[in-house]
């Protein structure tokens, strides 16, 4: 499984129209919006659609004026296997 999250920019008089565009995707939920139009939004892969690509659609809704990755998590033991098998950047960086 793959799972994001969002922090999306919106006019927070456009809140419908933003959601209504969000959730016509597959695997995006809503929940929740300050008064100052920081809506939040998980994003999950679903069948025949992949997170990536929704996160790709998500920049392109007219509504959405910004959007920052939050969190991020993928369920890919292949991925984990290699990574653990390589040095990380970041202990480089410590060295």
């Amino acid at each position: 499984m793959n799972i994001a999250s969002l922090v999306l920019r919106i006019h927070p008089h456009a809140r419908a129209a933003a959601e209504a565009a969000l959730l016509a995707f597959p695997g995006v939920e809503c929940h929740g919006m300050s008064d100052d139009g920081k809506l939040i939004v998980t994003v999950e892969d679903a069948e025949g659609a992949a997170m990536t690509d929704t996160l790709i659609a998500i920049h392109r809704i007219p509504q959405v004026l910004a959007a920052t990755l939050a969190y991020e998590h993928r369920d890919d033991p292949q991925l984990s296997n290699q990574q653990s098998e390589t040095d990380s950047p970041c202990e480089e960086a410590q060295s």
